[in-house]
């Protein structure tokens, strides 16, 4: 028999035909009928239910019911119903709502997975007396608690609860006339439950209004009666926590709630449930002095920290004042442009607080640099409120909603606050009257609106929630025409070109347009140009979702491009099989304005630090995207023709076989301007081709271009580190490393000078300063020889830094278990000199670099450049890398590192990598060392220095084989492809061989 793993448990009462759509909710469950019970308890009912429920049970065996004496509420028919639960797990459900078919199924694969001890599924609400707290079920929480979620939001009990919990904690409903019963329930389990998890991407109950408006609850009390009651809960909660701030932010929630929001005149259309009969101030005022600290007071949102103030002096005729000002304060969302864009309905749209169509609404005093609230809604009621620390918490979320189903998911948004200044001259005190108003955009996927799941069928209307300094409302979205702006899922226009890529090429083969004429064309050109149309050739997105415009000019291609993303790619660049598919499904999901790919290539700068990982919204800020301005990225075509996007006129010259200035000017500009840039790192999408050949760029046009291409992004951005990543970005590849690498020393003394003098008036023309901080030390003592004017030093710190690289010893490698190798290496910088030495002054003086063979004064400025941030020595860090040898691709497994450092014998970092199949292809794999330390990164191979440890013949695990090359001596592995299920044939075909000798000789 199979274990019972959910028991439902419904109170019911005179249900009649309420209780139908929850039956059919109940039978219309996913999990199997013998995984779950339901166990009605009708509390005595006096119309025709128990006969109902009788013939429910004799029709469905895994419906019981119990029959108990009426108690008028429903905490004994909870009770009764854990007590006799064969389930593990315990959900209530009211007889008037009702459940989504994969609710049992799926809060139950959430229980398993975290041994939960309570389940919060997702609920819906069509009535206002059952809100619905949007901000904890806005996402899935796999396991949280009391303490770190807003679960206090939520003190309901429509929830599942591990039986076990609730029995051995003593967890019961109170039982009999007693109001607020659910929150003593839920304060109770909460307190005490390790494990809570909520379902965030599934709408699991509906709270549900019946015709008849005769819901449980809805009729007014005494307000004595509620806060005796009241009384027993925030005593449950005093007792379950210590003073401080935890105590503080779960005494808030009734406060704000229970207490201060039921004083006054209430808002218009937001009825207090239940409603009171008498005045309930002297019974709150007197709960508030009890409980209410002065940390609970301080931690309220401005306008119920109004109401508190009030509250606490007394003053009930100015609080009912003051609230009455406010009743007819509402919110207002008109919607500005909308338009289909990637399959997704995009919308800008503004938000405000109003009391009537075309009113005022809710204004701020400003008076110098602080904002109040409006004297009209102060003046004669108590002193000026000062809201300016609260402006930033003025938002809007953007909702749908179901119109018939009453489900709601939230929508991705972008939102600012403006405060628009409201007609009339300033005050005799210099007061302004502005008005806090919330400019934003929208997008919906209504193939993924519903927790990543298509939108039901049926219509959806867009609702704002409107919140600030404790201002809380809802509006319907309005249209220009002033209706309700709505969406449904076959909304989307008919799907066309996905993905415009448009090719580059020499105008030699511009006219070749098709790869039939280029395969008649010959050299390397065309063969770059043919492995880049063989690739796209081969893409698993559908020919008809994408196209391939083969132009000289990239304007003229974009120009051409109908897609709703524009790809730029290079002859010679082979993008990977599903690498179109791959980006704009990425793209889509994270409603990316910018998607760049991860690159691969031999003899190409990788900026590898941007693509170790996925970044679905990525910064210049926070995230190196300055280290990839090339334009092989998606770019939504809508976004650039918003902004007026071009390559335009920047010349396409580079360095290095770096990015062109024309490219780095489009995507540095397009980056700064982008909504949202996602970066897809786990999939190699393009591959490069060799450098492409041709005289570098002439210093004497290359730099004033650079410069301008600053200057224009300066324009762009404010001071911070979006514009110092850039800089930084500018001032490492471009000017540094060619007046500190091979490049300088390549060229005679009248290129050095030239180079020079040209870096050196950028430099001078202005660089940002917090930008060359954050450099290596030995940058910044080259932008120092920069700026005073010391050419002649800069080969010297060239020679010296051209010398530096890895060098890593093999210390050992063991086999821990059949499926698993460990490798152990040691790795550290050195020069031609020896190794690379950190200075060790005092402890509390900053370390700086020791260079040996260098002739002073570099030895000296290095002394003045402390070794900071990521060149930190406690910073030094190493990974194994493992490089596919046929492919390039990189596998670099978890890496622990342990940093040693000693005066004259250099830093040195041990590393230790656990190796298995795991993210390898059959194949040969090259292993070496990746050391970061003291601002340089360098990578050697592995295995040609060695421990004497490491015996000659390595261990082997499962499918891992490590070899020695040759002549080299350094470390490969061969990984083996997997053995096919089953016996291997040899064996199979020798089992067969030797039954029939047996048969024979038989």
């Amino acid at each position: 028999m199979t274990a019972v793993k959910i028991t439902v448990v419904v109170p019911t009462y005179n249900s009649g035909p309420h209780i139908e759509p929850l039956v059919d909710s109940l039978l219309g469950q996913t999990m199997p009928r013998d995984a779950f019970e339901v166990l009605f308890v009708d509390d005595g009912s006096t119309d025709g239910t128990p006969a109902r429920l009788a013939e429910l049970a004799a029709e469905h065996p895994h419906f019981r019911t119990v029959s108990i004496p009426n108690s008028g509420w429903p905490g004994r028919p909870r009770n009764v119903g854990v007590a006799g639960a064969n389930g593990a797990y315990v959900q209530f459900a009211d007889h008037d709502d009702r459940l989504a078919p994969e609710a049992l199924e799926r809060l139950y694969a959430m229980a398993e997975r975290n041994h939960s001890d309570i389940l919060i599924g997702k609920v819906a609400s069509n009535f206002h007396a059952r809100g619905v707290p949007y901000t904890l079920m806005s996402r899935t929480r796999e396991s949280c608690t009391v303490w770190n979620a807003p679960l206090i939001d939520s003190l309901t009990p429509h929830k599942m609860f591990r039986t076990a919990f609730l029995r051995e904690h003593g967890i019961v409903h109170p039982e009999g006339p007693w109001i607020l019963e659910d929150q003593l329930f839920m304060a109770r389990a909460y307190l005490k439950a390790s494990v809570v998890s909520v379902l965030g991407d599934y709408v699991c109950y509906t709270y549900w209004a019946r015709d008849d408006a005769s819901n449980a609850g809805t009729s007014a009390i005494d307000p004595r009666y509620f806060y005796g009651n009241l009384r027993q809960i925030l005593d449950t909660v005093v007792a379950g926590t210590e003073p401080g701030p935890a105590r503080d932010r779960l005494l808030r929630r009734f406060y704000r709630v229970e207490l201060l929001h039921r004083l006054g005149v209430e808002p218009e259309g937001l009825p207090t449930d239940p409603p009171f009969r008498d005045d309930p101030f002297d019974a709150v005022r007197e709960l508030a002095d009890e409980y209410m600290t002065d940390g609970v007071h301080e931690g309220l949102p401005v306008l119920y920290r109004v109401r508190s103030t009030l509250l606490r002096a007394n003053r009930p005729a100015e609080l009912t004042e003051f609230t009455r000002r406010l009743t007819e304060l509402r919110a207002h969302c008109a919607v500005g442009r909308t338009g289909w864009n990637r399959d997704r309905l995009k919308a800008s749209f503004t938000a405000r607080f109003e009391e009537r169509p075309g009113g005022p609404g809710l204004l701020l005093a400003r008076r110098g640099e602080r904002y109040f609230l409006a004297p009209s809604l102060t003046d004669g009621v108590l002193e000026p409120v000062d809201v300016t620390d609260a402006l930033g918490t003025f938002k809007a979320d953007v909702l749908l909603r179901h119109t018939e189903t009453a489900h709601v998911w939230p929508v991705g948004r972008e939102t600012s606050l403006v405060l628009e200044e409201h007609q009339g001259a300033p005050g005799d005190d210099g007061t302004v009257l502005v008005r806090p108003v919330v400019h934003g955009t929208f997008a919906v996927d209504p193939l993924r609106a519903a927790g990543g799941r298509p939108l039901d069928d049926g219509e959806w209307e867009v609702r704002v929630r409107l919140t600030g300094a404790g201002f809380d409302r809802y509006a319907t979205a309005l249209d220009a025409g002033g209706r309700p702006l709505t969406v449904r899922r076959t909304d989307p226009p008919a799907a066309g070109v996905k993905v415009s890529v448009v090719v580059r090429t020499a105008g030699a083969l511009r006219t070749a347009g098709a790869a039939a004429d280029v395969a008649r064309t010959t050299g390397a050109a065309a063969d770059a140009l043919r492995l880049t149309l063989d690739s796209l050739a081969a893409q698993t997105l559908p020919p008809a979702a994408f196209e391939v415009i083969v132009a000289e000019e990239r304007d003229a291609g974009l120009a051409d491009a109908t897609g709703a993303y524009v790809l730029f790619v290079e002859p010679g660049t082979e993008l990977g099989t599903e690498a179109l598919q791959r980006l704009y499904a990425y793209g889509v999901e994270h409603d990316a304005d910018i998607v760049a790919g991860k690159p691969a290539g031999r003899g190409r700068p990788v900026p590898h630090a941007l693509f170790t990982r996925d970044r679905p919204r990525a910064t210049l800020a926070k995230d190196p995207l300055a280290d990839s301005l090339g334009s092989d990225k998606l770019f939504d075509r809508a976004f650039l023709a918003e902004h007026g996007l071009r390559f335009g006129a920047a010349p396409e010259v580079g360095v290095g076989g770096r990015e062109t200035l024309a490219e780095q000017a489009f995507t540095a500009e397009a980056t700064v301007l982008a909504g949202r840039t996602a970066v897809l790192g786990r999939y190699v999408c393009f591959r490069y081709g060799p450098a492409p050949e041709g005289p570098a760029a002439a210093p004497g046009a290359f730099y004033p271009a650079l410069r301008a291409l600053m200057a224009r992004v300066d324009a762009l951005t404010e001071p911070g580190a979006a514009r110092d990543r850039l800089h930084r970005r500018w001032l490492r590849l471009e000017l540094l490393d060619r007046l500190t690498g091979t490049e300088l020393l390549d060229l005679d003394d009248a290129a050095r000078r030239d180079l020079f003098d040209a870096v050196r008036a950028l430099v001078r023309d202005g660089v940002s300063p917090t930008a060359a901080a954050a450099l290596p030390s030995v940058a910044r003592v080259a932008l120092g020889l920069i700026a005073d004017g010391r050419p002649d030093e800069l080969p010297a710190l060239a020679r010296w830094e051209t010398s530096i690289g890895c060098h890593a010893r093999l210390d050992r490698v063991v086999r821990p278990d059949d499926a698993t190798l460990r490798v152990t290496f040691t790795a550290h910088l050195r020069t031609a000199e020896g190794p690379l030495d950190v200075s060790l002054p005092d402890p509390e003086a900053r370390r700086s670099l020791a260079p040996v063979g260098l002739g002073q004064p570099l030895p000296e400025r290095f002394a003045r450049e402390p070794l900071t941030a990521g060149a930190h020595p406690d910073q030094a860090s190493a990974v194994l890398v493992l490089r596919d040898r046929e492919s390039g691709k990189e596998h670099r497994p978890a890496t622990e590192c342990t940093v040693a450092y000693t005066g004259g014998s250099g830093l040195s970092v041990t590393g230790t990598a656990s190796l298995t199949v795991a993210g390898l292809r059959a194949g040969v794999w090259d292993a070496s060392v990746r050391l970061t330390a003291l601002g340089w990164t360098k990578t050697a191979r592995l295995g040609a220095h060695r421990s004497p440890d490491v015996p000659e013949e390595l261990p082997a695990a499962d499918r891992i084989a490590p070899y020695w090359t040759t002549p080299g001596r350094e470390l490969s592995f061969r990984v083996a492809a997997p053995r096919p299920a089953g016996p291997r044939p040899r064996i199979l075909l020798h089992r067969v061989s030797r039954r029939l000798r047996g048969a024979a000789q038989a």
